[in-house]
C-alpha cells in the first residue's frame, strides 16, 4: 500500500512538472510568434515611407542627420511610434517603427534603409539584432555587441548619456561617433561626427549600433 501511494505521488509530481514545462514552452513559442507577427505588421505600417527613401550609400550615410519627418504615435495597450530620419538636405534616409509592450519590459524595433531591414528584439537588458532576418548579434545595456554564436565581443558603442557624442568601436578600432540626441546644440546636426573607412562587415555592425541609438534617444 505504501509503495503504491509513493508511486502515485511520484507519477502525479512528474505529471505536474511536465504540464508546467509544456505551458512554459507554449508561452515562449507564442511570444516569439507574436513578435514575428508584429514585425510583419510594422513593415506594413512603414511600407509607404520605405518606398520614398533615398538609397543610402557611403556618401548619404555621412549626410544622415538627427532630424525626423512623418512622425506618428499610435497609443494603446502597446504604443507604436513611426517616423523617418532625414539627411541634412531633408531627404528621408531611414524609416523606423518601434513597438513597446506594456508588460514584460519588451519592445521590437524595425529600422529600414531602401535596401536593408534591421530588426531589434529587446527583453530586459538584452537586444537581439537581425539584419535581413539573419541574426547579427546581441547588444547589452552597456552598449557591447556580441557574436550570437561565439559570444565574443564584436563592437561597442559608448552609451554614457553625459557625453556629447557616442564613440563606436569595431574590435579595437574606433570607427566613428554618433551625436547624443539629448545634448544636440544645432538645429540640423549630422548624426555622425566622423567616419573612418569601413568594409561591409564593419558598416553593418556600425549601423546596427548607431541606428538603435538614434531611435532610442528620440523616444
Amino acid at each position: 500500500m505504501g509503495r503504491f501511494l509513493a508511486l502515485t505521488i511520484l507519477v502525479a509530481a512528474i505529471g505536474f512538472i511536465m504540464i508546467q514545462l509544456f505551458k512554459f514552452f507554449v508561452s515562449i513559442n507564442s511570444s516569439r510568434s507574436q513578435v514575428r507577427r508584429d514585425v510583419e505588421e510594422l513593415k506594413l505600417k512603414m511600407m509607404e515611407m520605405v518606398k520614398g527613401l533615398v538609397p543610402m550609400n557611403k556618401q548619404e550615410l555621412e549626410l544622415l542627420s538627427v532630424n525626423q519627418s512623418d512622425v506618428n504615435i499610435s497609443r494603446g495597450i502597446n504604443s507604436v511610434k513611426t517616423g523617418a530620419f532625414t539627411s541634412i538636405y531633408n531627404e528621408p534616409l531611414l524609416a523606423y517603427a518601434y513597438k513597446n509592450y506594456s508588460a514584460g519590459n519588451k519592445s521590437v524595433l524595425l529600422v529600414s534603409t531602401n535596401s536593408d531591414d534591421f530588426i531589434y528584439m529587446s527583453e530586459g537588458s538584452r537586444t537581439k539584432v537581425f539584419l535581413n532576418n539573419s541574426e547579427l548579434g546581441v547588444i547589452d545595456s552597456d552598449g557591447n555587441m556580441y557574436d550570437p554564436v561565439s559570444k565574443q565581443q564584436m563592437a561597442r558603442i559608448e552609451a554614457d548619456h553625459v557625453l556629447s557624442s557616442h564613440p563606436v568601436k569595431i574590435g579595437e578600432k574606433e570607427i566613428g561617433e554618433i551625436v547624443n540626441l539629448r545634448l544636440k546644440d544645432s538645429p540640423n546636426p549630422r548624426a555622425y561626427q566622423f567616419l573612418e573607412p569601413m568594409n561591409k562587415r564593419e558598416e553593418d555592425l556600425f549601423k546596427a549600433l548607431t541606428f538603435l541609438s538614434l531611435v532610442e534617444e528620440s523616444i
